[in-house]
């Protein structure tokens, strides 16, 4: 069904559904954090850092974009980094932990995505309503790195892969195409590039492990596509229409799947969609999964300098 609802999102409201990437990292990061004290049974560790993830996601969570100070959550990488090393210092044991090293990999991995993301917000407060052109070599290989960082964070409860004959009980099988009729480019606002990551880790924390995620981005001259479809546990008929709703989750998941996330993947979608007069449609049935297809019209002359 198409998604055909008046939904007020006030300036707050606004500015947090464009800073969920962020928010996101930072709850992963967080998460990384108390993980490392409950295994080791320190908590007294990254307290410092912990402490400033949570305050610049209050801010983020209460502020809007003409208060908010970016260069504050630049701070969080030097602490955690400072942190670690004050760690390795005061329990030298943890270096040769089983768990230590896959956990500080993780922090850099993590504290990488937050630097991308950072640098994609102050790219869009500069131009905010530029579309972006990426070559479709580049785009994909970003989207590996994501699925790679999603992957390593899930700490050995699944993997990603890409061919079926390698798929195991516990895999996630993704299918990920990209097509243009504009050459090797494709173009998007890089919030809706946000979008499109929303989308996709949405549906792999609403689908079990061993399911498969089809995901395909089409671009011509006038229009773009994005759909998004899962083998997840789908969205009861009659909350099709309320999920795109603040902080809405479907009944059948809310209770039952632990998720770091604030419920605001498809509000941000329908949000951003509506922001850059696309359409937006649902596709679910329950225990068998869900669709997701978003059309955007891309403005005239975008490709015009692509090379």
């Amino acid at each position: 069904m198409e998604i055909i609802k008046e939904i007020h999102f006030d300036e707050k409201m606004s500015f947090e559904l464009e800073m969920h990437s962020v928010l996101n990292v930072l709850s992963v990061l967080s998460g990384i954090i108390q993980i490392l004290q409950i295994e080791n049974e320190l908590d007294d560790v990254l307290t410092e850092s912990l402490n400033l993830i949570f305050t610049q996601a209050e801010i983020i969570k209460n502020s809007q974009i003409e208060n908010f100070d970016i260069k504050s959550i630049d701070k969080i990488r030097p602490v955690i980094e400072k942190e670690l090393i004050q760690l390795e210092n005061k329990y030298p044991e943890l270096i040769t932990n089983t768990t230590y090293p896959e956990v500080k990999k993780s922090f850099n991995e993590v504290l990488d995505i937050l630097n991308i993301r950072l640098n994609e917000i102050k790219a869009r407060l500069a131009k905010p309503d530029d579309w972006e052109i990426f070559t479709i070599d580049a785009f994909k290989k970003d989207f590996k790195q994501f699925f790679h960082a999603m992957e390593q964070n899930s700490r050995g409860r699944y993997r990603i892969i890409y061919n079926l004959a390698e798929q195991e009980e516990k895999d996630y099988l993704v299918n990920f195409e990209v097509s243009s009729d504009n050459k090797s480019f494709v173009t998007m606002p890089l919030l809706f590039k946000d979008v499109v990551r929303d989308l996709i880790a949405n549906a792999r924390k609403y689908t079990p492990t061993g399911g498969t995620i089809l995901i395909g981005i089409r671009v011509n001259n006038n229009h773009l596509r994005f759909v998004v479809d899962d083998s997840g546990y789908g969205i009861p008929e009659d909350e099709l229409e309320h999920v795109v709703d603040f902080g809405f989750r479907g009944s059948n998941v809310k209770d039952t799947i632990r998720t770091m996330g604030g419920g605001f993947g498809l509000t941000k979608a329908y949000y951003v969609t509506k922001k850059l007069n696309g359409r937006m449609w649902i596709e679910s049935i329950l225990n068998k999964g869900t669709k997701v297809t978003i059309e955007l019209p891309i403005p005239k002359n975008v490709f015009a300098n692509a090379q």
